[in-house]
Parts: C-alpha cells; structure tokens; sequence
C-alpha cells in the first residue's frame, strides 16, 4: 500500500507570548519564491500561520501549542533533512527559544494510504469484508475497521476500508494535485490511516524517522484473505 499523504505534529505548551515572538522566527524564509502564507485568528491570542512551500509539496502550520507539517508524495524525500524539511525543524528550535515556551509534550504521525485496485476486486471485498467470517448485511456501500494497539510504549490506531475518489475530499488526500497521486482520480481500491502517539520531550529528526519507519513496517505487515 503505497503512502500518499503524510502528516506530522509536535505539541508542546500553550506559549502565551507566541503572537509577540514567532514573527521572528519565520522572518528568514520570506526570501524563497515558491513561498505562500496566511495568517490565522490575526491580532488574537490564536493568531497562527501557515508557510506553504508548493514545489516542495510541502505546507508548514505553527500555532502556540504546536507546530505540523503536510506533505503529498514519495516519503522517501523526507528520510534526508534538506530543503524544506530542515526550515521545519529550523523553526521548532528557534520556538523552543521563546521567552514563552515551557516544554515540549508530545509527537505524532499520520499517514494515509491507498492501494489501487480494479473495481471489480473491490466490489468482490464489500460483498464479504473481510472483517466477517459471514456478512450479515449483504453487498456494502462501504466498509472500515479501526484497530488500536500499544507498542514500545507507542500508541497506534490503524483504520482501513475501501478506497473511492470521494476519500480525495473526505480525506483532503491531495492537497497539492501532485502527479504523485494523480493516479486516484477515478479509481477505486483500499485504504489506510495510521496514526502513531507518542509521549516525547525531545522531538528530533531522528525520532521522527522512527515513526515514519514504524509506519511503513506497520502497513506493509498486514494481509487480507
């Protein structure tokens, strides 16, 4: 099952003088020429930002409580800390020097993916889900199972179901209409989430490689009869 879209955030706590300090921070990257931005809640104690970096595919959320990054494509690109993967981390350490910043709590991934197959196949699968030994509902429209587990003090929770291009909007699966994922336009298959929680203090490049890889060994571990 192939990774189309990943999202990564780091909470930390509420830093009441965020909307005095993170002009700051971001300051420097006003310089590149592919760089978009919008502004949140301007002039509240809510006020965040987006950075959207769309020939890297690659969209930056900062907030007081947290910041995230959204990427469309082959997570490969971001195993290197280069381009604009490095202004993310760049900018979580400048954060982390705010008069106003007290600790970092936690870490998460989530990752969407989708396996495309012909309709037929898929219609065979909603005639008998395979989270029934019988179906007792007859030929479905839809079908998703959610499992949730606790690993190497992680926790996951993993849904899968069918795919159709209404997930594309459901599931905000192409935010940038990359030919990575041109394929799921009028498509059909199967589908994942996966979402990984974990209790952290220091967030780094290195442990978010080790989410991202306990994500791929999580969805290439399961098999469907």
């Amino acid at each position: 099952m192939k990774i189309r879209r990943l999202q990564y955030n780091i909470e930390y706590t509420h830093i009441i003088t965020f909307k005095e300090e993170y002009k700051q921070a971001i300051l420097p990257y006003f310089g590149f020429d592919n760089l978009r931005y919008a502004i949140d809640n301007e002039n509240t104690i809510n006020e965040s930002i987006r950075l959207i970096f769309s020939n890297e595919t690659l969209a930056l959320f900062i907030r007081k409580e947290g910041i995230s990054f959204l990427f469309e494509g082959d997570v490969t690109e971001l195993k290197n800390q280069t381009g604009a993967i490095k202004f993310f981390w760049d900018i979580y350490d400048n954060i982390k020097t705010f008069k106003g910043f007290k600790k970092t709590n936690r870490h998460n991934l989530i990752v969407h993916s989708v396996e495309i197959k012909d309709k037929s196949e898929v219609s065979k699968i909603l005639e008998a889900p395979p989270v029934f030994n019988v179906n007792p509902f007859g030929s479905l429209e839809e079908f998703a199972s959610v499992y949730e587990f606790k690993k190497d003090d992680k926790m996951f929770k993993f849904t899968f179901g069918n795919y159709s291009e209404k997930d594309i909007s459901v599931n905000d699966l192409t935010p940038f209409n990359t030919e990575y994922n041109e394929d799921l336009h009028n498509n059909f298959g199967l589908m994942s989430k996966l979402e990984i929680f974990e209790e952290c203090t220091r967030p780094s490049f290195n442990r978010f490689k080790t989410l991202l890889l306990d994500a791929e060994n999580t969805i290439s571990s399961y098999k469907i009869e």
